[in-house]
């Protein structure tokens, strides 16, 4: 009898409860969504204002008027603006903490971003990224927005685009213009399409054609570790006739980013692409295969690691022409090492290996540390001359070039021997040249080279002071047309009378003879008063 008279007073509590929950349900909800979202936003240097949230009893959570800016001690400028959001909320996966996403599908509707750096940093803590993850719908929407993304001098504008994409069938992605501005890249796409998919926190988009001879076959964002503070890209291009592979990621757990990079390309047609840049000179060739790689702080170059190895072939510009150019090199430590630097034309070849160390400071620059091997050998000069922009016609003949340079503290040693036939260096015409120039790191020296050398009046210059003019006359040997210099000059000594020490400079074995008794020296008269690295320099600029 008890539980008889019990049992409509249980209906009853149990009624006015449901219906409590009823009508207070869409204050709750609305007033804890807000609660919660002003809580994280101060956490995160954010300030959030919404104009009114809906949230009818077992209905999708409408917000209209959203308003999110970030505050000046945040390390981004960040404002994002919307007309609506649309939100189904999961709330067993809220209430009871069961698995699943707490956002079932998000609807967005005019929405306007604009992002740009202000200091080092990150948009969100450690915790903001975590959340943000957890926020990630099953389906969701973006209906008509725009972006606008600043980083230094880069620029990215998204305008009047929509994307849309769930986990269990193909989305779309349009949009009416993407521009990319940077200090070596302008260029803007029209009117794009693609479809999308999105599965496990990585969003695909696909079958995106944006030039002639330029289509995105896809482009992925991988987001599912974003908790970790991680992302990554990978991208796969059909570029003029060829492929370029793409895997970008960014680590930001530490002030400063981590970015690993890595490119691939194979089959790249340059005039295709110099066509679809809007280049007024045509460029003919191939890029046959190219590799990048990159790790470290793009903000801290020197302290990062990279390497690089492309090969061109079939290479026209202008006047300018080579059958094959191969660079690679890679960087480490401050160090660059050149690994190999090749270029053959149809009658010339040349190798270039080395390494070379970025100076600490500015200044340093003038003094830069390097050494390096070079081996050529020129049948054509002209041709080889007009392929670095000379005027083909000031140079001609066969010259073979074998050797190793070193460089430190401004100061230059190695050894080089040249060989030439038939020679003419700006203009200048040469039989045969023939040298041997052997270099040591040491005190400081000077190298004379005086012009038109067979001559009496050269090798006895008037105002020269007796003591250089007694050691250049026991240093010259003219034999049979042939003259062989081995210059050995004092450097500051503390009385006339007696040198305290002798340069080590040495050049030996230099044969030449002009095919004209009056055509003019090859060494200009300014070298009889330059430093011997000044003198290296110029004639290396000459023969190249």
């Amino acid at each position: 009898m008890r539980l008889n008279k019990r049992f409509p007073l249980i209906i009853g509590l149990s009624f006015f409860a449901a219906l409590l929950a009823i009508l207070l349900t869409p204050f709750a909800v609305s007033g804890g969504l807000r609660l919660w979202l002003s809580w994280k936003a101060h956490q995160e240097n954010l300030t959030i204002k919404i104009d009114k949230i809906d949230a009818p009893f077992l209905r999708p959570v409408v917000l209209r008027g959203i308003h999110i800016i970030s505050t000046p001690q945040n390390a981004f400028r960040f404002e994002l603006n919307a007309k609506q959001a649309v939100i189904h909320l999961n709330l067993s996966a809220i209430i009871l903490r069961g698995r699943g996403r707490t956002i079932r599908t998000l609807s967005v509707e005019d929405l306007r971003a604009e992002i740009h750096r202000n200091h080092s940093g990150t948009l969100l803590s450690e915790s903001g990224w975590s959340t943000l993850q957890r926020l990630f719908p099953t389906n969701f929407n973006l209906d008509r927005f725009d972006l606008r993304a600043e980083g230094g001098p880069t620029v990215i504008l998204l305008r009047n685009a929509s994307l849309s994409a769930s986990e269990i069938e193909a989305g779309q992605f349009n949009a009416a213009e993407i521009t990319i501005v940077s200090p070596w890249f302008r260029q803007t796409f029209t009117q794009l399409r693609g479809a999308t998919n999105w599965q496990s926190d990585r969003l695909t988009v696909a079958g995106l054609s944006l030039a002639r001879g330029l289509d995105l076959q896809s482009i992925a964002i991988d987001l599912s570790q974003l908790h970790n503070q991680h992302v990554a890209l990978d991208f796969d291009l059909d570029a003029f006739g060829g492929k370029i592979r793409t895997s970008i990621s960014s680590d930001w757990v530490s002030e400063h980013s981590a970015w690993n990079v890595v490119a691939s390309g194979t089959d790249i047609s340059l005039a295709q692409t110099s066509e679809a840049l809007g280049f007024t000179d045509r460029i003919g060739g191939l890029v046959h295969a190219c590799k990048f790689t990159f790790r470290g702080d793009p903000g801290d170059p020197m302290q990062a690691t990279a390497s690089l190895w492309t090969e061109l072939t079939e290479l026209s510009w202008r006047n300018r022409a080579a059958e094959v150019i191969m660079l690679g090199a890679a960087l480490y430590n401050r160090q660059i090492d050149i690994q190999q630097f090749y270029i053959k034309q149809s009658k010339n070849q040349l190798t270039l290996s080395g390494e070379a160390a970025f100076p600490a400071k500015s200044s340093d620059w003038l003094s830069p540390d390097f050494r390096g091997n070079i081996s050529a050998s020129i049948n054509q000069l002209g041709d080889f001359a007009a392929l670095f922009g000379a005027n083909p016609g000031d140079f001609a003949g066969k010259i073979a070039i074998e050797g190793t340079m070193n460089a430190r503290d401004r100061k230059i040693g190695g050894h080089l021997t040249f060989d030439g036939a038939a020679l003419t260096l700006f203009k200048t015409a040469i039989d045969t040249l023939s040298a041997k120039l052997n270099l040591k790191a040491g005190a400081r020296r000077r190298l004379i080279i005086w012009p038109n050398i067979g001559r009496s009046s050269a090798a006895r210059p008037k105002r020269a002071p007796n003591r250089r003019r007694q050691i250049f006359r026991q240093r010259l040997t003219p034999t049979g047309g042939t003259l062989a210099v081995q210059s050995v000059y004092p450097a500051r000594a503390r009385s006339h009378s007696r040198p305290t020490s002798c340069c080590r400079s040495e050049l030996t074995g230099m044969l030449f003879s002009q095919r004209h008794s009056r055509s003019r020296s090859i060494f200009p008269r300014y070298f009889s008063q330059a430093p011997p690295n000044f003198f290296i320099r110029r004639f290396l600029l000459m023969v190249f």
